[in-house]
């Protein structure tokens, strides 16, 4: 899927979801509160279901660009080759990330950039998508298995771990 259908299908959701919520509020005076409020939970839900669905149009468009560079850079690599590549550009990112905060006690402190901040993490992001990618992560999987990971870390605070 290429960046611009993407985009496509984002414009499309939002203007059906404009629609759908024109006539719902049209349908309060026709046909009472409790309608309007039915049909307003539904388009909630649709919502909702479109703000899951955007982890998938991140790690689409990642494909797409892995896809690319791979494709006009001509490289091969084994998973391994992979792992280790994008782990050092993360490393690289991070260093990035810790350049933009006020980390060098024996420094004057400098005011963050905010904007500068999050477009490294956003970097950083990039390859944490193609890495999740390279070793077999859909975003369902990362949700199952965050989730999980999650309620062990809440455990073994309860534990004093």
């Amino acid at each position: 899927m290429t960046k611009q259908t993407v985009l496509e299908h984002f414009e499309e959701t939002v203007s059906n979801a404009k629609e759908r919520l024109k006539k719902l509020i049209e349908s309060a005076g026709k046909y009472g509160l409790d309608t309007f409020v039915a049909g307003l939970a539904t388009a909630v839900e649709i919502l909702e279901e479109e703000e899951v669905e955007k982890l998938e149009k991140m790690f689409q468009m990642q494909q797409a660009l892995d896809e690319r560079i791979i494709a006009e850079c001509n490289i091969e690599k084994t998973l391994d080759e992979w792992v280790v590549a994008i782990t050092i550009a993360m490393e690289s990112e991070i260093d990035e990330i810790r350049r933009e905060v006020n980390w060098k006690w024996w420094k004057q402190e400098k005011e963050i950039d905010l904007n500068r901040l999050q477009e490294e993490v956003i970097d950083l992001w990039h390859f944490l998508l193609s890495l999740s990618r390279m070793v077999g992560l859909a975003p369902e999987t990362i949700f199952e298995k965050y989730m999980d990971k999650n309620k062990i870390n809440h455990q073994r605070q309860e534990q004093g771990y």
